[in-house]
């Protein structure tokens, strides 16, 4: 007899391959092999009694301050420790309870379901004012890079034509659609959007109708604004929701750190709500990494990434070059390319689908050595 440790994350289908369990035991041992921790914020002490309880009795784990055992009204914060197997018993369980724990039952009976994949989404900006000047294009070289990056095997190109770096001013409706017409004119002549799927970074209805009507399929939205995914809904394209606190000229000025999980999930919340019957072809939510925030709150998204996979959409992430990583690490834009690639290897393993990146040709390489390690063989 050999033993040996392995990673927790590793692929649980692929070790059950090796051994060859039977389907149905398979089936039920994947939900126990999975840990969680769910924090819970202000809850009755009188429900953490009831709720420690509950978990006990199926073997997860609840850890609460030494002053809830007494009850009573007063608000706690716990640690719920459950697996996916134990979550689904405890949710049906917490339904028949009151105190607010029908509404941790709703929460508990997410998937949290990881996506298998991740796809690379491409920055090209034909502005000179973006905060990345290699991301920056003129027209003349605009085919040549577009083909260099669908020869790379990028999944999506984003098309800038305004920044939205902290300070930026918005140029107008008719000049940035003077900048947008003769790019999406040589992506149509040329028909690249063939060969990948076109994104506009806009939040102009014009621009992207004009783009959705020469082949663009994907609308990055950074205003939030509804109406725009009813829009994309019309032509049948993807469109992503995103986060962002003030707009960008002041966004950045006196930040603080804040509840920042809590503050966007009532942003979604209230968002999907009103877009939910959009017929967009796919929503997708962006937590707006560099919108609005402080650096700790950039890094506590995507760090409790996973958290926001509770709303059943799939997550855009887009953390490439930010100042984030200034702060953490003192660096210049041009310096940053190793904190992009660490921050976006964390978001795919917490639940990113996409990653938009300036640098596509190293995200690809960390995306297949990332692909290689996670379906490594164990023999």
């Amino acid at each position: 007899m050999r033993a040996y440790k392995l990673n927790i994350d590793s692929d649980f289908d692929q070790i059950c391959n090796f051994i060859a369990p039977h389907k149905s035991g398979a089936k039920i041992m994947r939900k126990k092999a999975n840990l969680n921790f769910i924090l819970i914020k202000d809850i009755k002490a009188v429900a953490v009694n009831i709720l420690k309880q509950d978990a006990l009795s199926i073997g997860a784990e609840l850890v609460s301050s030494h002053g809830a055992i007494f009850g009573g009204e007063k608000l706690e914060n716990a640690l719920l420790i459950i697996n996916d197997k134990q979550a689904q018993i405890l949710a049906k369980k917490e339904l028949s309870q009151d105190f607010g724990l029908k509404k941790l039952a709703y929460f508990l009976s997410n998937s949290f379901q990881k996506p298998k994949k991740c796809e690379i989404m491409a920055v090209l900006n034909f502005n000179n004012d973006s905060f990345n000047p290699a991301s920056r294009v003129g027209a003349d070289e605009a085919v040549l890079r577009m083909e260099s990056l669908i020869d790379l095997g990028v999944d999506y190109i984003d098309i800038g034509m305004v920044s939205s770096r902290p300070g930026s001013e918005y140029i107008g409706a008719k000049a940035e659609f003077e900048r947008v017409k003769p790019v999406v004119d040589l992506i149509y002549a040329n028909k690249l959007y063939e060969k990948v799927e076109f994104s506009l970074d806009s939040f102009d209805p014009f621009c992207l109708e004009y783009a959705l009507n020469h082949g663009f399929g994907f609308v990055n939205d950074i205003s939030a604004d509804t109406n725009l995914a009813f829009l994309a809904g019309k032509y049948g394209a993807k469109y992503c929701l995103m986060h962002k606190n003030g707009d960008t000229k002041t966004m950045q000025i006196n930040v603080k750190n804040s509840d920042i999980l809590e503050i966007i999930s009532e942003f979604f919340a209230q968002k999907l709500e009103k877009i939910k019957e959009s017929k967009a072809k796919q929503i997708y939510l962006d937590v707006g990494i560099g919108f609005g925030k402080t650096a700790r709150d950039n890094m506590a998204l995507i760090k409790h990434l996973e958290h926001f996979l509770s709303f059943g959409y799939p997550l855009l992430v887009g953390a490439s070059r930010k100042s984030m990583i200034d702060y953490y690490n003192p660096s210049s834009v041009d310096e940053r390319l190793a904190g992009s690639l660490y921050l976006h290897q964390k978001a795919i393993e917490n639940g990113a689908s996409i990653i938009r990146t300036h640098d596509p040709k190293e995200h690809i390489q960390m995306l297949n050595l990332h692909n290689a390690y996670k379906d490594l063989e164990i023999v």
